[in-house]
């Protein structure tokens, strides 16, 4: 069977599920499910009035970061609090 990601992915406020025949319109995903199975949302950085994504993704429940491994679509832990 074909692994589409680690992790659950979901897109948009309406929490679409993501797989490997919406991804090109839904990527990178909004919100993906942590360890403690609440929804790490995508963190945006702010320069200069401009919105620019940083490919990191932070539960507010445990603080957990993870991260998007580069070329994959399979995410990593980078920090746990």
């Amino acid at each position: 069977m074909y692994q589409f990601s680690n992790r659950e992915c979901f897109w948009g406020r309406f929490l679409i599920p993501i797989n490997q025949f919406n991804q090109r319109y839904h990527w990178p995903p909004t919100y993906i499910k942590c360890d403690c199975s609440e929804l790490a949302e995508h963190q945006m950085r702010r320069n200069q009035g401009h919105f620019y994504p940083t490919y990191i993704w932070k539960c507010s429940n445990c603080k957990s970061q993870y991260r998007l491994i580069r070329g994959t679509r399979n995410f990593e832990e980078i920090t746990r609090l």
